[in-house]
């Protein structure tokens, strides 16, 4: 990919009148910087500002009340985004280079949404509703059984004794089969909602509102319980063969880096990798590239890993960390795997006391001034997720994240003016996250292979 020499972060030739500008609270002096130096040094020096400053304060021996910190850092911001502005287009560049340079300290952390999956054929979410709804209308919940096949031996019986042993004769080998033993079936007044919803969805696909798909995943879920992520696995599954690109060129930049300022030893390329999706694809890719990693999930109240064999052995390891829920492909007891799919699961989760890995990834990366998330193939339609990221950026204002987003227009080329890029992104910023924006949705693996 292209880079603009000119827009790489870097320290100022007049780093120290930046710092006796900064630290001394010298407004004047530092307008005059921001207009005159060069714009990506500049952005460099008071980003570092704005990072540096929230790192101190998290040193247990700060005793700097954060709200004095938070309005030295608002007197700054105007000068920041004058800046960001002034570049318009090309301030993806800086960003990019920015961004690089925190993966490179391990600090960096991507959050995948569901079209990362859905770039390895797995449904989207109202796809997925719909599959699942035509699935539970036409056929119910099946359950099996195992029972001997119709062709077996005769002269080799089995007889099941009342204390649970099994009595054979003769000789021979078995097989068995499945049967179906039970349907499951909608009310009359579920299978009428079911329908509706069903109806809906289908008509308005990836335009179908929040609220209307987890009222179709709810019905789901009140006929088949924590049976409906058996059917849901299997759906996913069959769609997505393996992992998307843009989950290998993540894991490609996964591997064990060592980051002197953080201390010895090794540190993953990731700080950590979060996602909203269920499956294990990023796993998979991680897997490919033979990275010690683990998935965390909750299991009941308790949050729970599933390390790969290399983690159980290795002094690292990338943690991938599933707020939804985790079903991989591979035979897996998902009894106690809670899952947030459908209404009631979502209220629990997000307007009840929050969940042990909601608390770890808050705490830990979205709201810790110095851990900075990458937003990719989500599209930010969830409004719990997004009060999440306001939380974080009213506790630490100036600290934002970051995603990478399609332009929602066909550029033909030209780069659209100021105005038209602060109105685009205000919607963003308004819960904290900085677009870097592309034009097409295949250029996602290079961007990200970009910040090696």
């Amino acid at each position: 990919m292209p880079q603009d020499r000119s827009l790489v972060p870097r320290p100022s030739e007049q780093h120290a009148a930046w710092q006796r500008a900064l630290h001394g609270g010298d407004l004047s002096r530092l307008e005059q910087l921001a207009l005159n130096d060069d714009p990506a040094a500049a952005l460099f020096e008071l980003e570092t500002y704005v990072n540096g400053i929230y790192r101190a304060s998290q040193h247990p021996l700060s005793n700097r009340p954060l709200p004095d910190i938070r309005s030295e850092v608002r007197l700054v911001l105007p000068y920041i985004e004058e800046i960001r502005t002034r570049l318009g287009w090309r301030i993806r560049e800086f960003d990019l280079g920015l961004l690089r340079l925190i993966r490179r300290s391990s600090a960096l952390s991507p959050v995948l949404g569901a079209g990362v999956s859905m770039g390895a054929g797995a449904p989207s979410w109202s796809d997925l509703v719909l599959l699942m709804l035509e699935e539970t209308l036409d056929k119910g919940l099946e359950f099996h059984e195992s029972v001997p096949a119709a062709d077996n031996p005769p002269q080799a019986p089995i007889e099941f004794l009342p204390d649970g042993t099994v009595r054979t004769g003769g000789s021979g080998t078995w097989r068995f089969e499945q049967r179906v033993s039970e349907v499951r079936r909608f009310t009359s007044e579920q299978e009428q909602i079911a329908r509706r919803i069903f109806a809906e969805v289908k008509a308005k696909r990836s335009s179908t509102d929040v609220e209307t798909l987890m009222q179709g995943a709810q019905v789901c879920y009140d006929l088949c319980g924590q049976h409906l992520f058996r059917l849901l696995t299997r759906i996913l599954y069959t769609r997505a063969k393996e992992p998307s690109e843009i989950h290998r060129a993540i894991a490609e930049l996964a591997h064990a880096q060592e980051v002197p300022v953080r201390g010895p030893g090794l540190f993953p390329g990731w700080d950590s990798i979060i996602t909203y999706n269920f499956d294990a694809l990023m796993s998979e890719a991680l897997a490919e590239q033979k990275i010690p990693h683990a998935a965390w999930a909750m299991k009941g109240d308790e949050l729970r890993g599933d390390p790969d064999e290399l983690a159980r052995n290795s002094r690292w390891h990338q943690p991938v960390f599933h707020l939804h829920g985790y079903t991989p492909r591979r035979i897996f007891l998902i009894t106690d795997v809670r899952f947030v799919f459908s209404t009631s699961q979502y209220l629990t989760v997000y307007k009840g006391p929050r969940s042990r890995i909601l608390e770890t990834v808050y705490r830990g990366f979205l709201a810790n001034p110095v851990h900075i998330a990458l937003y990719v193939g989500c599209s930010f339609t969830d409004d719990a997720m997004n009060d999440l990221l306001r939380e974080a950026i009213a506790e630490y204002p100036g600290r934002y994240h970051y995603a990478l987003l399609k332009w929602p227009r066909d550029r033909q080329g030209k780069e659209p003016a100021p105005d038209e890029i602060e109105a685009e992104s205000a919607k963003y910023l308004e819960f904290g996250v900085r677009p870097v924006w592309f034009d097409d949705f295949k250029e996602l693996p290079g961007l990200i292979r970009h910040l090696q």
